[in-house]
């Protein structure tokens, strides 16, 4: 029973990791507004806090990049990931801040 509960948990985490990874830009967007440049991504568990994110510059020809740390780590830092995420994005696309 212990390790069917288990591999339930890993299951849902692991779904979760597909889900936070669909939000990460494509190494394709990356290396198209950041040429010649790298990401180092290492979760400390399956989902993580931390996220990186970039988006065209809405004002200039040029692109904004961050590299984000939410509070927690795991599962409940993943969603703060996602919610930050759409945030950034909220932000950019629908109030055009680029400052």
């Amino acid at each position: 029973m212990v390790e069917k509960k288990n591999k339930e948990i890993i299951d849902s985490i692991e779904y979760a990791k597909r889900i936070q990874d669909a939000i990460l830009p494509s190494q394709k967007s990356i290396n198209e507004y950041l040429p010649n440049s790298f990401i180092l991504y290492k979760p400390k568990d399956i989902v993580a806090g931390d996220f990186y994110w970039i988006e065209p510059s809405p004002e200039k020809d040029g692109v904004l990049f961050a590299a984000a740390d939410c509070t927690g780590h795991g599962v409940p830092g993943a969603i703060v990931s996602v919610l930050c995420h759409g945030a950034l994005n909220r932000a950019v696309r629908e109030f055009g801040r680029s400052n």
